[in-house]
């Protein structure tokens, strides 16, 4: 039997040691000392309208609707969230939720390419319910390139790197307003 491995002196030297107690520099202050951190949950609860079921299930003049299953536009609504909690927090002028309910409140649309077959567009409203509770009300989804939404209303399109750009509609004309890179 052979003799165990020793570490060599190279790799003693290469080992670090992080100090827990240590100050170091975070966005705030060079001299900062991290004492927890802290995870919170978000939940949404989606629901479909029965104006989407309709669309999906036997469509409309022009023939059934293809391309808009519940599992995918599940999916893409769950994959919005963090796009929809980004812009919310970093743009003073948006938000994603309506606080109380009117006769026509304020709708969000999710945009995203589906790999050559065109653009999946889902018009949602978004309700606060609690400080981590959110209901979204899928309202209908259409595949269209050229989706046009409601005055004063935004878009969140979520491109296949992860990526987003938000959009808001403007006295008939679409503008840019932020884009997610991270």
């Amino acid at each position: 039997m052979g003799k165990r491995p020793r570490i060599s002196k190279q790799l003693i030297g290469e080992i670090a040691v992080v100090d827990v107690f240590a100050f170091t520099n975070n966005k705030s202050s060079e001299n900062a000392r991290r004492v927890l951190t802290n995870v919170e949950k978000i939940e949404f609860d989606i629901w479909f309208d029965k104006h989407y079921y309709i669309r999906e299930q036997h469509g409309d003049n022009d023939g059934k609707r293809y391309g808009i299953d519940r599992d995918l536009i599940q999916k893409l609504i769950v994959c919005s969230a963090k796009h929809l909690l980004f812009y919310s927090i970093k743009l003073k002028s948006f938000t994603f939720a309506n606080f109380e309910v009117s006769i026509r409140n304020p709708r969000i649309t999710i945009t995203s390419e589906m790999y050559g077959e065109g653009k999946l567009n889902i018009v949602a409203e978004y309700h606060y319910l609690s400080i981590n509770r959110y209901e979204v009300t899928v309202i209908t989804a259409l595949r269209k390139d050229n989706f046009r939404f409601n005055d004063g209303e935004y878009q969140v399109e979520i491109h296949k790197d992860g990526t987003s750009t938000l959009y808001k509609s403007e006295r008939g004309k679409i503008k840019v307003i932020e884009e997610y890179t991270y």
